[in-house]
């Protein structure tokens, strides 16, 4: 079903992460939860349902592959860290972290340019 929109090189991708458990799901105190994919460069911060009906995009990562071939170029639905975060989440494959509310602010600061 994946393969009837998703190149299979991303599908292979994102269960390559998934299998070297490369997605952490942070929970929060309040009970949101919070996702980072770790990256072959760097770790990204995944938003996968943003739930923007008024937008064309519907998930949302912090990679560069994501700003060029979803929001740029539009050659793709997402990058190959919102499908691993979907489909571990999905299968229970994420790595379980809890986060108390300061350090999530750092997280989120520091994917901010000042």
């Amino acid at each position: 079903m994946l393969r009837a929109v998703l190149p299979d090189t991303m599908i292979i991708a994102a269960l390559d992460i998934i299998d070297r458990e490369g997605v952490m799901k942070y929970k929060t105190s309040w009970g949101r939860h919070h996702y980072e994919v770790l990256g072959t460069t760097s770790t990204y911060t995944v938003f996968p349902h943003l739930g923007a009906a008024s937008t064309a995009v519907s998930s949302y990562c912090t990679c560069p592959s994501f700003a060029y071939a979803v929001l740029i170029s539009e050659n793709h639905l997402m990058c190959k860290h919102v499908l691993a975060v979907c489909l571990a989440d999905r299968w229970s494959r994420c790595i379980m972290r809890h986060i108390e509310d300061d350090d999530l602010l750092l997280k989120f600061a520091g994917h901010v340019s000042p």
